[in-house]
């Protein structure tokens, strides 16, 4: 018989936080689970700890063990595959849940068999408590509701999803990246029938400065950004419903088009090495391709300051302009 959930947990040199993560994964007062350890090609003692594991719970804990890095995108990527929970869901290593977590959540979804429950979830850096899904938006979806659930974004760590949407290929993570659940989000979003919420906080998201969602280098955050954008685009354009959504998702698009060019003007401005002109080229290049409207999108103008608006729409004419514009803006320090 198969379990009700399958909890996957990407393990990358998590030695310092991985017996602390598995302690409450394990010890979950829903009982028929199984729990999915993907070691991502870990050089410190993590498979160390993971094989503890199974060796003191061998019915509940399988791993994976990969000779090749592939980043928590591909990891998890090879955990849907082997997977066989009624529902999937995911831990990251370096994080924290409650015991009840996945019984409170498979509770909910069996209520009227949701395709997905989210639950609250609290940020450690921010010290904040967030829950995305809220009541108005639970049930059945039409489209105002697919597009609030995507301007409102979230995380793909506080929910479960039913594991027969994975027979959808579009429903896989981007390997090698940060931001890798951008476009899988956007996409769940789009397609998913139903979705309902669990309003407590689950899920204890940690500040780990060592997590691949905060290492990261002007230049590769940059290339995260343009490869969400391209990501969120093509998977979203050929669903029959696109028009539908396409204000939302245009909206997440712009977001991440501001977030690229600030980080252009950033590193010109401190004398970095990302031949920004060029890039910033490459970005109002991509915007004209993925992003079919304008600023006059409804989301855009409750949510983006006027600034970042105008800043954008100065990339779109000229980056090099934009460029002059920053460095008077300095005060002219930013001399090459």
């Amino acid at each position: 018989m198969r379990a009700a959930v399958s909890i996957v947990i990407p393990v990358y040199n998590a030695q310092e936080y991985l017996q602390q993560c598995l302690g409450n994964v394990v010890n979950q007062t829903l009982q028929d689970i199984e729990i999915i350890l993907v070691n991502d090609a870990s050089t410190d003692q993590s498979l160390s700890i993971m094989k503890e594991c199974q060796r003191q719970y061998p019915d509940k804990v399988k791993i994976i063990d990969s000779k090749v890095n592939s980043g928590a995108g591909g990891a998890r990527n090879l955990a849907i595959e082997a997977a066989e929970g009624e529902y999937i869901g995911f831990v990251d290593s370096d994080d924290l849940i409650e015991a009840t977590m996945y019984e409170k959540l498979y509770a909910k979804a069996k209520e009227v068999d949701y395709d997905v429950v989210d639950s609250g979830y609290y940020k450690q850096a921010e010290d904040l408590a967030i829950l995305h899904v809220s009541d108005e938006l639970c049930g059945v979806l039409d489209s105002a509701k697919r597009k609030e659930l995507i301007v409102g974004g979230g995380y793909i760590v506080s929910k479960i999803f039913k594991r027969e949407l994975f027979a959808d290929q579009n429903l896989r993570f981007r390997e090698n990246v940060i931001l890798e659940d951008a476009d899988f989000l956007a996409y769940l979003y789009s397609t998913i029938y139903n979705i309902g919420n669990v309003k407590e906080i689950l899920y204890y998201y940690r500040n780990n400065r060592k997590s691949s969602s905060n290492v990261k280098s002007t230049k590769n955050y940059y290339d995260n950004i343009y490869y969400a954008m391209t990501a969120i685009y093509e998977k979203t354009l050929k669903l029959p419903d696109y028009k539908e959504v396409q204000e939302a998702i245009e909206y997440e698009l712009i977001q991440l088009y501001s977030y690229g060019v600030n980080i252009c003007l950033k590193d010109y401005l401190g004398h970095g090495e990302m031949q920004c002109e060029q890039k910033l080229c490459k970005l109002a290049q991509l915007r004209k391709k993925v992003i079919k409207g304008d600023y006059e999108n409804s989301y855009v103008a409750a949510k983006v300051g006027q600034l970042d608006i105008a800043i954008m729409q100065l990339n779109d004419r000229s980056p090099k302009d934009l460029l002059v514009w920053a460095k008077q803006q300095a005060g002219g320090k930013s001399e090459r």
